[in-house]
């Protein structure tokens, strides 16, 4: 099995670059870099897409950075997962396309409602996904994770991983601050069994 990684390592090490995979350093929105390493290893049985600036919050105020990095990255993918007839696309969407939403527990059936950019960019994404099934057959699955933790995470990162945050803090001897009254229930996804589930349901 020949497994092909791309990253620009904006928030990543190439030193957790497992070995035995032909690893590019590109960035995704690069149409031309893309295009090549498409027809150079395709046609792929599956492209994962985990690419992202994830940082809810602050794309209020990064709106353009967020919707090149988040929308029009994955929908290069898209494009050459299609162009280059890719069998299945699994696409790491997020917890934030439901927004605020009162309904729980959160299902697939709740209708999504995000209430930031981040969110907007991840649900624009699903739907795209959707249509390109429609139009081209792609198939795909979606992820809806949030909080991601497990070995290897940047802990320096200060808007992104609450647990990283923690850690960072613990380190460093500082408090961890909660907002709210610590009643709070917080949906965490540990970053192994996110990649099984994924290695699943590629399979089926």
């Amino acid at each position: 099995m020949e497994v092909v990684g791309v990253d620009d390592l904006s928030g990543g090490f190439v030193e957790n670059v497992p070995e035995g995979i032909t690893f590019y350093l590109v960035d995704v929105k690069n149409a031309s870099s893309m295009s090549a390493l498409f027809a150079k290893h395709g046609p792929f049985d599956y492209v994962y897409h985990l690419a992202a600036y994830a940082a809810e919050g602050l794309s209020h105020f990064i709106r353009s950075y967020n919707y090149r990095n988040n929308l029009l990255g994955g929908v290069e993918l898209i494009n050459q997962a299609i162009k280059h007839k890719a069998t299945t696309f699994v696409f790491t969407s997020s917890i934030a396309v439901y927004g605020s939403n009162p309904q729980l527990p959160l299902t697939e059936k709740v209708v999504p409602m995000p209430e930031d950019p981040y969110g907007i960019a991840k649900y624009s994404m699903e739907l795209d996904l959707k249509v390109a099934h429609e139009m081209y057959g792609l198939n795909y699955i979606i992820f809806r994770p949030h909080n991601v933790y497990g070995p290897n995470q940047n802990i320096a990162d200060k808007y992104r991983n609450v647990i990283g945050i923690f850690m960072n803090n613990i380190l460093n001897g500082k408090p961890m601050t909660v907002f709210g009254d610590g009643t709070q229930v917080c949906p965490l996804t540990a970053r192994t069994l996110h990649r099984h589930a994924a290695s699943l349901s590629s399979m089926t």
